[in-house]
């Protein structure tokens, strides 16, 4: 598992982790503590941050239905 190396890299996650969490609270009206914890506790979270999946180079809808899936039917 490589982690992200560059400042890019990580500025490209965390952004995606805010998408996500803002999804999270229009869709499921969560608080923004709720919503990212969710995105923190989710196993998607580690494979977001996986340099090897590439999941950080794809826009945050995609994103996002990955870790719904993830939150509808259990681990991905």
């Amino acid at each position: 598992m490589r982690e992200p190396e560059t400042k890019e890299q990580k500025f490209l996650i965390d952004c995606i982790i805010a998408d996500l969490a803002f999804y999270l609270m229009e869709d499921e009206g969560m608080t923004v503590n709720e919503a990212l914890g969710t995105v923190y506790d989710s196993e998607y979270y580690n494979l977001l941050n996986n340099l090897d999946t590439e999941l950080y180079l794809r826009g945050s809808l995609n994103n996002y239905h990955y870790l719904r899936r993830e939150l509808d039917y259990g681990k991905p």
